[in-house]
């Protein structure tokens, strides 16, 4: 009896434990599903949100079918985008003005427009395939999504041809549970070649893209390995190294604002045109001179923004080394930068532009009521960008810099506006400019350079022999309007204050 009785309190505490683990896994259960069901809904959202803007973005790209089958564990998102003008945009860019018709004499031949029609808009569909977290595709995220292009019959068929069995262009996204994504996109190698024709190599492009849950904060990294390219008819070659690149960007104050750092990398660029360029290169016999071999090597981008007291501030600079034909390039460098610009009135201006479909060349442009709206569009933008000119605005090339053995051409401007009270905003923007604009250009050239192009140049009859252009330089350091410093040539331009100088010396007012 005593074994009975031991045995059935056994048997009831593993009922209990049985009982509370039933409990236990229906808890998770539910859980599991209550995560799932949020994780589906919250990338719908994100979904919704996305394409409800896109399109208030740019007149350029418009949202044409959608579709977004959702499951429990997952989800399949298509959408079909197009992107260039709508159709009724260029409609109305070609409509006539009101009484445009009713001045034109009956008997008048239209017109001819001189530019061509818009092109066509591209549309393509991508098809996301989204698995719901919390266990997504094997992996702990909200939600995974793998997303592809989807190509009718005959696309896919020309894609065939470039691509081969991979696909064109691929994605894999992760998305956490704060709604930060990181996305793996792909671009697969392609190959294109005709005989007589030439032959083109794509060695494909990968990129990662890190963006926070409020769309603002985005770093990339993106590796493209080479690209060639050569064209049997003209003799026309290009080829490009590796290509690596890699931003930390902030976009809180809109993309045409995004502050942070960028940086890149293109090992070579090569470029050849031994039978020279020319629309009809090749197809007569017309002599084309050939042009020298173009070698880029070690070409380093280094770019940054910044936005401090409301005022937006931009700097790149691009360097490198390389040769053309047989000169070496020991260095050149290129640094450009923006300052003081007024950070709201730029972004007013810049969504004011993107978002008309007259600024993005939609609708003939030599239509008059194309014209009448780029008019229209810039009377409504004049106010602000006069606005703009209060916080000094300035913007140029700071350097530009080539050496070669040992010796160095520099060349610097920059164009700004200075002193504009709001007194002056009152004034035409053509009589601010001649006030308040300020423009400054240095440069320093190597005597020995002129002469070798001099030299170069005669020989062609394209230009006066050496000794004729060290004439026309002396005649122009008597003149004042170069120097001679050492074995230099430089030239200072100011114009401020609406007088004009040069190499100090003031030429007469102008503006007054």
């Amino acid at each position: 009896m005593r074994a009975i009785r031991s045995f059935d309190k056994r048997k009831q505490a593993l009922s209990k434990k049985a009982a509370v683990l039933g409990v236990l896994a229906a808890a998770i259960a539910v859980a599991y599903g209550g995560s799932t069901w949020w994780a589906g809904s919250q990338v719908k959202s994100r979904y919704d949100t996305a394409f409800d803007e896109l399109p208030k973005q740019t007149a350029l790209v418009r949202v044409v079918e959608r579709n977004y089958d959702r499951g429990f564990l997952g989800a399949v998102s298509t959408v079909t985008l197009e992107i260039g003008c709508a159709p009724d945009a260029t409609a109305a860019a070609q409509k006539p003005a009101a009484g445009e018709e009713a001045d034109k004499d009956a008997d008048e031949e239209p017109e001819e427009e001189a530019d061509a029609a818009p092109a066509k808009p591209l549309r393509f569909t991508i098809r996301d395939t989204i698995h719901h977290g919390p266990l997504a595709g094997g992996t702990l995220a909200a939600a995974t999504i793998d997303s592809e292009l989807v190509l009718d019959a005959k696309t896919q068929a020309d894609a065939k041809k470039l691509f081969g069995e991979a696909k064109p262009l691929s994605a894999h996204t992760k998305v956490a549970f704060s709604g930060a994504f990181t996305s793996d996109l792909t671009v697969a190698p392609a190959k294109l070649a005709e005989e007589g024709k030439g032959q083109m190599t794509w060695q494909g492009a990968q990129l990662r893209m890190d963006v926070n849950a409020a769309r603002t904060q985005v770093r990339y990294d993106l590796t493209m390995p080479g690209f060639d390219l050569n064209d049997t008819r003209t003799g026309l070659t290009m080829k490009m190294g590796k290509l690596t690149a890699k931003a930390d960007m902030d976009s809180s104050a809109g993309w045409f604002l995004a502050t942070g750092k960028t940086e890149g990398r293109l090992d070579t660029l090569e470029f050849a045109a031994p039978k020279g360029l020319g629309a009809s290169a090749g197809d007569d016999d017309t002599p084309r001179k050939p042009l020298p071999t173009v070698l880029l090597q070690g070409i380093d981008l280094v770019g940054g923004a910044s936005i401090k007291d409301g005022l937006y501030a931009s700097e790149g600079t691009l360097k490198g080394a390389g040769k053309i034909g047989a000169t070496k390039i020991d260095k050149f460098e290129l640094t450009s930068g923006a300052r003081r610009i007024h950070a709201a009135g730029y972004k007013k201006l810049a969504d004011a532009w993107i978002q008309s479909s007259a600024a993005n060349g939609c609708g003939k442009g030599g239509s008059k009521a194309s014209q009448a709206a780029m008019s229209a569009l810039a009377d409504q933008l004049a106010p602000d960008l006069k606005a703009m000119a209060k916080y000094g605005p300035e913007a140029g090339i700071d350097k530009m810099l080539v050496e070669i053995d040992g010796k160095r051409a520099e060349l610097s401007y920059s164009v700004s506006m200075a002193g504009v009270t709001d007194e002056d905003l009152q004034s035409p923007g053509t009589a601010l400019l001649l006030k308040r604009g300020v423009l400054k250009a240095n440069a320093r050239l190597p005597m020995q350079w002129l002469e070798k192009l001099a030299e170069t140049g005669a020989e062609s009859g394209q230009t006066p022999p050496p000794e004729t252009v060290a004439l026309l330089v002396t005649q122009g350091e008597q003149s004042g309007f170069v120097k001679r410093d050492g074995d230099d040539v430089t030239a200072q331009v100011e114009f401020s204050d609406g007088n004009l100088k040069v190499n100090g010396k003031p030429l007469g007012g102008l503006g007054k």
